[in-house]
């Protein structure tokens, strides 16, 4: 009888172990294709690791990265890193797009994407206006981005610098500045936010960025920033092409203050970690600080940027219910602390979630968080019709107005 009742145990588990494989291989999965934002450190390592987190609690799904694009005037398959702003998105065939919310008004335009409901979350209330037009939401919240400054542990000067002009006459008494001011995207950006450095109201910043001249009190700005350069650097291509050199540099104490995204003390991190010997000038990781970026009065405002999660036109409701699925866990914080709590193979990639952040309950273990998170108070999100054109063509021009680096020059 033993035997028998063995045997049969057997058979059983033997069956069950068969026909499981075989019945999601006969069963039809589905694919999700989902255009990331292409510029976070690690990117794709990021991707690999929430895909297998969510594959493996969805086996009938495949989720698949778009990192190309079909170009509309050759035809040819072009990198989205290379041409994300300049039409590549809008160009992309994808279930979820991830988009910068700069870029928002023109994929609702394109017909590219459906409104969308928000999950009942806690997140950053900046954030969540910028999703919005004409009274819907086009998207959900998923990083939240903007500059900030670093300087080393104990600099009271800087840490009490309470305007830009206090800064930057803080700087000129001693020590270098670095950051990059070169490309037009990022001078668009740097000139934005020297507007709203002065004038932190939308409706006048909008004025002023569609307005056919400069406004000279912002390029003034620019030039005050770039006087604080050391010669060579900060208007330099090949630099600017380098992604995380001015970081490095800051890393290894060759700079007083460095200005730079969040995601930019990776790489600030790793220097550190790989390059750095006790006998160099380096900075330790509990030397470094962050704080906002001083404005230059009190009507003056920092300024912000949001990355949201969006669904395509027209998908199955078998499709947009797992797109919703992956979406959610996209900006869980389970999600969140998989690929952003610390660990032994690499340093923190510092991106901020667009969830509010709470110190009673961090659930991000890096000991700068609760420093971004404080300094991002209070941001200004812009969003609007041609806007990203309009800041890449501002700062086209601002590429020939400010001088150039003695790299440029050779």
């Amino acid at each position: 009888m033993k035997n028998i009742f063995l045997i049969i145990s057997l058979i059983i588990i033997l069956l069950v172990t068969l026909i499981k494989p075989l019945y999601f291989f006969f069963k039809e999965g589905t694919t999700i294709r989902v255009v990331m934002y292409p510029y976070v450190p690690n990117g794709k390592k990021l991707f690999s690791v929430l895909k297998d987190k969510f594959e493996t609690d969805h086996p009938l799904v495949n989720i698949q990265l778009v990192e190309t694009f079909q170009e509309s005037g050759s035809g040819l398959s072009e990198l989205l890193a290379s041409n994300y702003y300049d039409g590549g998105l809008l160009q992309s065939q994808a279930d979820i797009y991830e988009i910068d919310t700069i870029l928002l008004q023109s994929m609702i335009k394109a017909n590219k994407i459906d409104p969308i409901q928000i999950p009942n979350s806690n997140y950053i209330s900046q954030a969540l206006k910028a999703v919005q037009y004409k009274n819907r939401n086009w998207g959900i919240p998923h990083w939240v981005c903007g500059n900030f400054l670093f300087y080393k542990k104990g600099d009271r000067a800087i840490a009490k610098a309470s305007n830009l002009d206090e800064l930057i006459n803080t700087l000129k008494k001693e020590g270098f500045l670095l950051l990059d001011l070169k490309g037009k995207s990022t001078l668009g950006e740097f000139y934005l936010t020297s507007l709203a450095a002065s004038d932190g109201n939308e409706t006048s910043i909008l004025k002023k960025i569609h307005a056919n001249s400069l406004d000279p009190t912002a390029v003034k700005i620019l030039e005050k920033l770039l006087s604080l350069c050391p010669t060579g650097y900060c208007r330099s291509k090949a630099l600017h092409n380098r992604v995380g050199f001015y970081a490095q540099l800051f890393a290894q104490g060759k700079a007083r203050a460095y200005i730079g995204y969040s995601e930019s003390l990776y790489y600030v991190l790793e220097e550190i970690r790989n390059n750095c010997s006790p006998t160099d000038d380096c900075l330790t990781v509990q030397e470094i600080l962050v704080r906002a970026i001083p404005t230059l009065n009190s009507n003056g405002k920092q300024v912000g940027w949001t990355d949201v999660l969006s669904l395509s036109r027209n998908l199955s409701p078998k499709k947009k219910k797992i797109a919703m699925d992956f979406i959610r866990f996209l900006t869980s914080w389970e999600a969140y602390k998989l690929i952003l709590n610390s660990n032994d193979i690499s340093a923190p990639r510092y991106l901020l979630p667009a969830l509010i952040f709470s110190n009673k309950f961090p659930q991000l273990q890096a000991i700068h968080y609760p420093m971004f998170y404080d300094a991002y108070q209070s941001r200004l999100i812009l969003s609007g019709k041609n806007l990203n054109n309009t800041l890449r063509e501002k700062g086209d021009i601002l590429d020939f107005i400010l001088s150039r680096s003695e790299l440029d020059q050779n």
